[in-house]
């Protein structure tokens, strides 16, 4: 029983983190497609603007994308740790 424990516990908390790592990818992928987009608003669109912004938003598809069901408590809670 003690050896479960001591296997079990650590994979647990690592398990934890990684779900704080993603969740915080997550939102760093979506603060820079913002920040994509709102210089295409200001500065106006151009094909390497308009290239970067899909590639931002495939980047952030694809990070958030088990985030999408989640319900906003849930995830409140899991975004604390994220220093933006």
């Amino acid at each position: 029983m003690k050896l479960i424990l001591k296997i079990a516990l650590p994979a647990l908390l690592l398990a934890g983190c990684g779900e704080r790592d993603t969740i915080c990818a997550c939102i760093e992928s979506g603060n820079a497609l913002n920040k994509q987009a709102s210089e295409i608003l200001e500065k106006g669109s151009t094909k390497e603007r308009d290239a970067k912004l899909r590639e931002l938003k495939a980047d952030k598809e694809k990070k958030c994308a088990e985030f999408k069901t989640m319900d906003g408590p849930q995830m409140r809670e899991r975004m604390k740790d994220c220093s933006e």
